[in-house]
């Protein structure tokens, strides 16, 4: 499994667990407000986390564009 392979793994675990937090708190807010807040919470931080893969591999094609680490 190459480095494109894994990465694109990630972002579907990324999505499913947000496919997931989501549904969780659409089908909660009316009677578990605790439990959709915490869906709500998790979308967010799969978001976040979904930002912060992509700008580590931005970063990883500008070093290798730059021919090397700094």
């Amino acid at each position: 499994m190459n480095t494109v392979d894994r990465l694109l793994e990630i972002t579907s675990r990324i999505e499913h667990l947000e496919n997931a937090a989501e549904w969780i708190a659409r089908e909660t807010v009316n009677t578990d407000s605790a439990m959709s807040q915490t869906g709500t919470l998790i979308c967010v931080i799969a978001e976040d986390l979904r930002e912060k893969v992509c700008g580590l591999v931005r970063q990883m094609e500008e070093i290798l564009d730059l021919g090397g680490v700094n």
